[in-house]
């Protein structure tokens, strides 16, 4: 159904003022977190510094904490939610997502173990599942993407097709004829693979069809009770192809995989509104979501936040995306929520106790990303290297923690798992801030839920809650 599914990367701060918003408009919705880097199993969490990635499990809070609050939220305002393990992924490298996701060239988390990717799966559904909540899955098998085979001849990809897979003829006969599609305005438009196409495709996606099908097997043997399935495909070079995201749902549905949400690549870039041709992305949208439809799935948008907790995905997309599809999508937003409220601290008055521990964790976030350029430690790149030389730079010239520096807005988030004696200064400073100061709650409160409104009123999802009949 027509939704929203928000993040809730400090569920102690932040799910208030969403609930808020769910329960004024009538608004059913998913909470989730990213469970390759925003969340992780309670022995992730609670290991000493150093023992992994520090982008893994970033927000501090674990599988089971942030199930059982958003449970407990819903209960309080009697609002209807759908629990979701957002991106469950096999990756060896979370460090090399988040790499990607700032705009840095990383190597694929798909070289490394798989059986040992597998296993931390496995690891994260029996803790989601052992909560009894947990109702939906988005499954994420892009980091297993064969993006050499885009650069074969038509002749060796015909030779490579039939070398790798055993029924290679029967491939290609599925894909012969063209398929046909309506889109929503009406209009029809034709999808038509050539053999040699269809043999770069099928050698493309071969992997991550096969480890979207282990993932599909972890969930179905740990959740013995009915859950939905997504499909991301977003975190890809280049916007999604009808052709590719023909291929993948009809593989998928011969794997016996039938999701409710695909969600290809539409142009959108992590934290930046869309700054592409209006007129583009409708078309784009519009023949995407015709192919999800004509498999039973509807499309879902990841990347969903902007510039600014203010801009939307910039003026014009959410009109966009809801003509493209009907009014019958799903959309995603998370860091906003956390960027919102490093804004509302860095508003507040200089010297004030909001202001101070905005500016020491910007500093410490700061001083980290410092040491691992000088060490070329986990997360150095080059292009880390040019955002913090461009907040150096501003920081000379008197721009002291400003919210728009490159290097704070893509990085800002492992100020949450940053410790001090093993323990979270930063996250429990401002969840303890959060508590104490009634003033600043209130304002958080408030500007969490008109950031929610304002996606929920710019995507019509308000009153979905009656599709379900209450």
């Amino acid at each position: 159904m027509h939704h929203p599914a928000f993040g809730v990367r400090i569920p102690e701060i932040f799910l208030e003022g969403i609930m808020r918003a769910l329960k004024s408009t009538g608004t059913a919705a998913g909470l989730m977190l990213s469970y390759h880097r925003e969340t992780a199993p309670e022995r992730v969490i609670n290991a000493p510094p150093g023992a992994f990635e520090i982008t893994r499990g970033h927000t501090g809070t674990s599988i089971r904490q942030y199930i059982s609050a958003s449970v407990e939220a819903a209960r309080k305002f009697k609002v209807v939610v759908e629990i979701e393990a957002d991106h469950l992924a096999a990756v060896t490298s979370s460090a090399e997502a988040v790499k990607r996701i700032s705009g840095a060239r990383a190597s694929y988390a798909g070289a490394g173990s798989l059986d040992e990717a597998l296993s931390y799966v496995e690891e994260e559904v029996k803790e989601a599942a052992s909560t009894g909540y947990i109702n939906f899955f988005t499954l994420d098998s892009c980091d297993y993407i064969d993006y050499s085979a885009e650069r074969l001849s038509d002749y060796e990809a015909i030779s490579l097709l039939e070398q790798a897979y055993e029924d290679s003829a029967s491939l290609l006969r599925r894909y012969a004829t063209p398929r046909r599609f309506i889109a929503e305005d009406g209009s029809f438009f034709e999808v038509r693979l050539r053999e040699s196409e269809a043999a770069r495709i099928a050698l493309k996606l071969r992997r991550a069809l096969e480890v979207l099908d282990k993932l599909y097997q972890i969930v179905r043997k740990h959740v013995d009770w009915q859950v939905g399935f997504e499909i991301a495909f977003d975190e890809t070079p280049h916007p999604t192809r009808p052709e590719e995201l023909l291929f993948l749902m009809e593989e998928l549905r011969l794997k016996g995989l039938q999701p409710d949400f695909v969600a290809p690549n539409v142009g959108f870039e992590k934290r930046a509104d869309y700054r592409g041709d209006l007129g583009e992305l409708r078309g784009r949208v519009a023949r995407l979501a015709a192919v999800a439809r004509s498999y039973g799935a509807l499309l879902s948008f990841h990347s969903g936040s902007g510039s600014s907790p203010w801009s939307g995905k910039g003026q014009g997309v959410y009109e966009v995306l809801l003509e493209a599809t009907g009014r019958k999508l799903k959309y995603k937003i998370s860091g906003v929520y956390y960027e919102l409220l490093l804004s509302i601290l860095s508003r507040q008055p200089p010297g004030s106790r909001a202001r101070r521990l905005y500016e020491e964790l910007y500093q410490a976030v700061i001083d980290f990303l410092r040491d691992q350029v000088r060490g070329r430690k986990e997360l150095y790149s080059d292009t880390l290297a040019r955002q913090l030389e461009e907040y150096e730079a501003l920081a000379s010239k008197g721009d002291t923690y400003p919210l728009h520096a490159e290097v704070f807005r893509h990085y800002s988030f492992v100020a949450l798992n940053l410790r001090v004696d093993g323990r979270r200064v930063f996250r429990e400073s401002l969840v303890e801030l959060y508590k104490e100061d009634e003033q600043l709650r209130k304002v958080v409160d408030r500007e969490v839920a008109e950031l929610t409104l304002r996606l929920i009123d710019g995507l019509k999802f308000s009153g979905n809650v009656a599709l379900l009949g209450g």
